[in-house]
């Protein structure tokens, strides 16, 4: 393979805009509705991403939400997909439940110094880390090789997104959980096709956020 052989695709990951009365602990409905950023701080953040693009989406309300509002500000968005492997981490019986209540239940496991799980460990009923990143290696097997000249957007979820990072760029499960990744950023990646050292993958950003993007300016 030489230079010219290789091809680039850039990779754009959105968190959800903040959940509408989202209060400490886990949301209290697994598809609680978004509460929109104003429309300069979306015109904003939709400006960074490109047109004619793949828009991978989770089925979720607030990820459509987040999905649309910035699809409205784009002259040529692309194509939309809703994919169930993007979905949020399922929390199984603790969906809904307070942080002071769900601390009762893990004061006893192992500690994560950024989580409230370790990778390995699930809620009850509920997903590991390593669920999450199980069913994303599956979504990145699946499209990485598809339509490789368009760019590639994503809106998901804080932990579909550390999951992406983590595996593309082969972090250990335990470090990718603590990958800082707020409501409405973005975070950005390159894959290519070459076959050097150095990996497949290169982070251009994370956790882009409308505040960091006016320190930039």
């Amino acid at each position: 393979m030489t230079i010219n052989d290789i091809q680039l695709s850039e990779w754009h990951l959105i968190r959800h805009a903040p959940v509408q009365n989202a209060r400490k602990g886990i949301y209290s409905n697994a598809d609680d509705e978004a509460q929109l950023p104003d429309q300069d701080i979306i015109r904003d953040q939709a400006s960074r991403l490109p047109d004619n693009a793949l828009w991978f989406v989770s089925p979720l309300l607030r990820t459509k939400q987040t999905a649309d509002a910035l699809r409205n500000e784009m002259k040529l968005p692309g194509d939309i997909f809703y994919l169930d492997e993007l979905k949020e981490q399922n929390f199984g019986d603790w969906q809904g439940l307070s942080f002071e209540d769900i601390w009762q239940k893990i004061k006893n496991l192992p500690a994560h110094n950024w989580s409230l799980l370790t990778a390995d460990n699930a809620p009850p009923n509920g997903e590991s880390f390593l669920d999450v990143q199980s069913r994303v290696s599956d979504f990145i097997e699946q499209n990485i090789k598809v339509n490789i000249d368009r760019p590639r957007i994503m809106v998901t979820h804080a932990g579909v997104i550390r999951s992406f990072i983590g595996l593309t760029l082969e972090l250990d499960s335990n470090k990718a959980l603590s990958l800082e990744v707020s409501p409405f950023s973005l975070s950005q990646l390159t894959h290519q096709t070459g076959e050097g050292k150095g990996g497949q993958w290169q982070l251009n950003a994370l956790n882009r956020t409308c505040e960091s993007n006016q320190h930039e300016r």
